[in-house]
């Protein structure tokens, strides 16, 4: 598969997406928060193994504008993300997708069912009402950082106020120096559409349920959870291995909310090995 930057043309959409690396393609799926699809560089370190594919949501990165306010929705991105499927000629690719990305590579799974070969849900839920046991519960030893955080960014510039609030609370994830210093470069340089991060808040949070549902996921499924998660509590990765049949579920008991960077040895060969187990392992 030809490596590159690619515009594809869905309807009165256009989409974004790049391809990096040789071996058995492996779809990234994009949170749909208002940032695009390449925002986690770090794991770039997968193409070593997969063919890495990626979309930039509608409204960020390099894809076109949005024009209707449900393009915002998951449900559009999922068959996206499928026209990008079809238009590389792929049958079957494996599907992993981290927080909000999880929730779109659970309901890409649901909607096709055929054509994930093997997936993986990183510190995830199933729900988008989980916020018990994160820093936004007040019994959370990281509450009143979270409200110091939230009042010292609220008379902020919408766009400027979800990334100072982005950037200051994912450093609660990480646990490493270099981690955070990861996690602040990031977004200290990733643009946010107020849009579709406010549509995020207002819609998908109040929509998306897939709980019952799981039980209907029947691809080999691999869960990783970190035990020192703050943003969604580890008990969620629980939840959704106990409902997708035979799911494999592996807890981080170093990481946070981005397992690759806290404990990156262990992260990689777990996924590598996962979704290729001839390969061999690092």
């Amino acid at each position: 598969m030809q490596n590159g930057s690619f515009l594809l043309q869905r309807g009165s959409a256009r989409l974004h997406y790049t391809v990096n690396g040789t071996g058995t393609p492996l779809l990234i799926c994009p949170v749909s928060w208002g940032v695009d699809g390449h925002r986690w560089t770090t794991l770039d370190r997968l193409a070593e193994h997969f063919t890495l594919i990626r979309l930039d949501p509608r409204g960020t990165g390099g894809s076109g504008p949005v024009q209707d306010k449900e393009e915002y929705g998951i449900p559009v991105l999922v068959e996206d993300l499928d026209a990008v499927r079809v238009h590389l000629g792929l049958e079957r690719w494996h599907v992993m997708g981290q927080s909000a990305g999880g929730w779109s590579a659970l309901e890409y799974t649901l909607a096709h069912p055929g054509a994930v070969d093997r997936l993986a849900v990183i510190c995830s839920a199933p729900t988008g009402k989980f916020h018990k046991g994160t820093f936004r519960d007040p019994s959370h030893p990281l509450h009143p950082r979270f409200q110091e955080v939230s009042n010292a960014v609220r008379s902020l510039p919408a766009e400027e106020r979800v990334k100072a609030f982005n950037r200051a609370v994912y450093q609660f994830d990480v646990q490493t120096d270099e981690a955070r210093r990861t996690i602040d470069a990031v977004f200290a340089n990733a643009p946010f559409d107020g849009k579709r991060n406010q549509y995020f808040v207002m819609q998908e949070l109040q929509r998306y349920d897939v709980t019952p549902r799981l039980s209907g996921i029947l691809s080999p499924t691999l869960v990783i959870g970190g035990a020192h998660d703050a943003h969604v509590a580890p008990s969620w990765s629980c939840v959704i291995a106990e409902g997708i049949p035979g799911a494999q579920l592996v807890m981080m008991e170093q990481s946070g909310h981005f397992p690759w960077l806290d404990e990156p040895e262990r992260f990689f060969s777990t996924i590598t090995e996962f979704f290729e187990p001839s390969l061999p392992q690092h």
